[in-house]
Formats: C-alpha cells, structure tokens, sequence
C-alpha cells in the first residue's frame, strides 16, 4: 500500500520510472545479444553512463554548439547512446559523401518518431518518410514538377510574390519577419494549389504555422518520453504527465489543416471551373487516363502539404539571415550594388534573366546557405543494416546526422568561416558558378544529403535569388540609431531547433533613391 501522502502525481512519476527502467533492463538485455560478431569499437564519443548512456549529451538548446564541441573532441564521427538507442553525428562532408552518398542503400532511411508521426500526424510527409516504394512514388511525383527544367515555370509567380515583398518592407520594414512569411507562404500557395493568400490573418498560414511550431518542437532528440518509450503513447490524455497527448492532438488538427483545406479548395475550383494552374491541378488533370484514382489523389495531397512545411521556414530563415549579413557586413552591399548598377541599370529591377551577369549576388545567395545553414543538423537519416566504418561497428537503427553547421563551418574549407564573405565562391569552376548544386558540392550539405538531398531546391533557390537581387536593387540596409543619433551595433545571434533562425535585430532600411522608391511602387501596377 503506498501512503495516503501519496500524490496522484507521484504515483505517475513513479509508474513513469517503472516502466522505464524495465524498457532500459529489457532492450539492454535484446541489445547484448544482437551485439557484432566482429567484435569492433563503436566510433568514438562520449562515455556513456549505466543504463541511461549519453542522455546528458544530448543538447536541449544550443544545438549547434554542444555537438560542435563533441566534434572537437572526438573527430568526425561522434557516437552518443541514449536510453538503448545509437546516435551518430556524422562531422565532416567527406565522411558525409562515403555514407550518405557512396553507401545511400544503407544510410536513406528516417527515425520513425511516434510523437511526430503516429501522433502529430506526420506520416505523411515524404521528407520524414521510411526509405521504400511509398517514399519512392512521392519523390518522383514532386521531383517532376519542382525539378530543374521546371523550375523556370514558377518565376512570373516568385518574381511577383518579391515585387510585393518590396512594396512591403518600403512601408513597414520593422515587420521583416512577418512580410517574410507572408512572401514565403504566397508562392508557396500560388505555386503548389494556386491560391491568392489573404494580405493579413490568412487561415492557411495560421494552420501551417501552427503545425510547424509542433514539427520544431518534436524534432529536438529527446524532447517527448514517447518517443523513447513508444508505449507511452497509449496512456490517456488526463492522466498527470501526459499533457504530450493534447499537444498532439492539437497539433495533428493543424497537421490535417495545412494538407487536407488547401486540397480542398482546388477541387472546389476546379469543379466549378474557376481553378488556376498549380502543381496539384496539373496533377489532378493527369488522373483521369491512370487507375486507382484515390491512391494517386492522396499522394498529390501529402506531396502538396509537404511543400509548403519544407519550403516555407526554410525561406523565411535565409532572407533574414541575408539582411543580417549585409548589416554588419556593409562593403557586401556596396559592391552588390555596383553590380547591379553595372549589369541591370537604374530604369528597372532585376529579372531571372539577369543572373548569369550577376556572379557576385548568385555568390552572396551561396554563402547565406554557407553562413547560416537553415537546418544546421538536417534532418537525421538511419541506417538499415550493421555497417563497418573505418574499423568502427555501426549498428542497424542508429540515427546518423549530418552536422551541416559543422561541414559548412569548416575552416579548412572555408578560412575564417564565421567572416560573411561571397567573394569565397568566386572564380571557384562549378563549385563558384554553377547556380544548381550537385550532391558532390560541399555547399550541398544545406540541402540534405544522398538520396534523400531536397528536390525542392531548384524552387527554392530561385525565390532566394530574386528576392535578394531586388531588395539589393532598390533599398540600403544599414544599422538602426539609438535615442542619441549613435549607430546600434548588432552582433548575429540565431535561434536553437530544427530550423534556425536569426535572433530579433534593429536595422534600417530605406530605398536609395526616390527613383528606387518608384521603381517599388510601380510594380504595384503591374502586380
């Protein structure tokens, strides 16, 4: 009998540790008979403490740092466990290339996350999918309408979508965040259902940045118990300590939102004739010639849905680091500028056409991906088989991250790599000139890695370029003044999570000229 002090809550702690630790006893057991027969090392890392491992490795903030002092101490691969489950943090974009891109039979696969997954309702996404035939039929289907050759078919609505980013910031640039969003989520929308967002409160945004918020947070390691104890997702919602259960179910009706409303929409429209041409309308057209009908109505919609989750944080993260950059860097700005001026002229803005003769601000959209990685460990990848490395055991099940930061931050690749500098990616052959980047660049690492590197890329890409080269073309960015006329120094701080953002900066920004300003404001016309 426990004592009538007893608490409810205690009682749930209590149950909580039972379970655990008989999980722990129990896969510790499973573990030490499925050891390796070759009797190799781990790779190397921190030493693991009885029964709970690395768990106090595993960072809760501060990301970026933690994993890149364990990579300092330990080398190019650090190898964490953690409550029975492997950890590999991948640190080096050669180690990276031989396992994700020379052994990508192995290394493809994704974590199931039953937070994220059976609760939150990802599983659709393809992003997060487990490497097979179901991942392979989403991938094509996206690849071939975001591919490169079809990349150019979404500019009139990128360049728009950046006209109206402009007019925007010349009226209230202390929004940038918020006109970023909306800049983000407008082409996103237009492009994949061919819908017109709303200029405020729009319902589709609010939708998906509630299910984003949720994404961000489940995709911290450890973050949820569930996730390392799936059993946990059967104790009921009111039960003390199980307040994930209404987060997740919060969150999944965002989830369901953001890829079931817009959908709907477009078959509305397109019943009633009004439907304007977008990724999933070209895709529904197709239907009508191929068989089973619904499975293919449900991949366009989970393809769908994927788009706007994986591009829109992404785009958001690299403008504001942009105009950070050229903040504390104002020698970038100034020679962008003069390019521009040489190549594009004052009498209009920039258009796509330009970017072959723009090198240096194709070099500035380079090193933002560089300097900042939107996503500095990715998302992880998990290996399907045992895998000998360099003499190192890793078992099948081991989640293994790209530490993109760590790549990208390299200071033998990139000298003095904290130093924004575009200049680093000129007169470099592909690596320097090539607007597309191939798995074999190292820059790639900012999108993925092996065959699971980000097929939305080209789009993406493209909408980061036009929306530079304008903002460049027509506005001055320059440091904010405090209450005595002194310039605010800033100095770059970003944020910890999956998707890494910019920390809240002051900063001025105003058209450099009143031709600049008209140049914003007749783009209203032809909007």
């Amino acid at each position: 009998m426990l004592p009538t002090h007893f608490s409810a809550s205690h009682q749930t702690l209590a149950f909580f540790a039972t379970v655990l630790i008989l999980y722990l006893v129990l896969r510790r057991r499973r573990q030490r008979r499925l050891a390796n027969s070759r009797n190799l090392p781990y790779p190397p890392g921190p030493k693991p403490l009885p029964l709970l491992g690395n768990i106090f490795d595993i960072a809760r903030e501060n990301e970026v740092a933690s994993y890149q002092r364990l990579a300092k101490n330990h080398g190019d691969l650090v190898f964490l466990s953690v409550l029975g489950k492997h950890l590999l943090f991948v640190n080096s974009f050669e180690t990276a290339n031989e396992l994700f891109e020379k052994r990508s039979a192995i290394y493809s696969d994704r974590p199931q996350s039953t937070m994220s997954h059976e609760l939150m309702g990802w599983d659709f996404s393809f992003g997060h999918m487990q490497y097979g035939e179901r991942w392979r039929k989403h991938r094509r289907m996206f690849h071939r309408q975001f591919q490169q050759s079809v990349a150019p078919t979404h500019w009139p609505i990128q360049r728009r979508e950046a006209h109206a980013l402009l007019r925007n910031l010349l009226h209230s640039p202390e929004n940038l965040d918020y006109h970023l969003r909306h800049n983000a989520a407008a082409v996103i929308m237009g492009v994949t259902y061919g819908i017109t967002i709303a200029s405020k409160d729009d319902h589709y945004i609010a939708l998906a940045e509630k299910a984003l918020e949720g994404m961000g947070q489940a995709a911290s390691p450890g973050a949820f118990l569930v996730d390392l104890i799936p059993a946990l997702k059967y104790v009921p919602e009111w039960v003390p300590g199980a307040s994930f259960k209404r987060k997740a179910r919060e969150w999944r009706a965002a989830v369901m939102g953001m890829k079931d409303a817009p959908f709907a929409t477009v078959i509305e429209e397109m019943k009633a004739g009004k439907a304007t041409p977008s990724f999933v309308m070209n895709l529904l057209n197709d239907l009508e010639s191929k068989e089973n009908v619904a499975d293919e109505m449900d991949t366009i919609r989970n393809c769908a849905g994927l788009a706007y989750a994986a591009g829109a944080e992404s785009t958001v993260s690299t403008l504001a680091s942009f105009v950070l950059a050229i903040l504390i860097h104002p020698e970038v700005q100034i020679k962008a500028q003069e390019e521009l001026d040489r190549v594009v002229g004052h009498e209009r803005l920039p258009e796509f056409a330009d970017r072959p003769f723009l090198p240096y601000i194709s070099a500035i959209v380079k090193e933002v991906l560089r300097w900042n990685p939107v996503a500095p460990l990715g998302l992880p990848h998990m290996s399907t088989q045992d895998d000998e490395f360099h003499g190192y055991f890793i078992p099948a099940g081991t989640i293994v991250v790209g530490n993109s930061w760590g790549i990208l931050n390299d200071p033998e690749a990139y000298p003095n790599p904290r130093r924004f500098d575009p200049e680093r990616f000129l007169g470099k052959g592909d690596e320097g000139q090539n607007q597309h980047l191939s798995p074999g660049d190292r820059l790639s690492a900012a999108f993925g890695y092996g065959r699971r590197f980000c097929p939305g890329r080209h789009m993406g890409e493209a909408q980061v370029w036009i929306s530079i080269a304008c903002i460049l073309s027509v506005f001055d960015v320059r440091p904010a003044l405090d209450e005595t006329g002194q310039p605010i120094k800033v100095e770059p701080a970003f944020s910890s999570g999956m998707i890494c953002h910019p920390l809240p900066f002051r900063f001025s920004m105003k058209p450099r000229s009143s031709l600049a300003r008209s140049l914003i404001e007749q783009t209203e016309i032809h909007s």
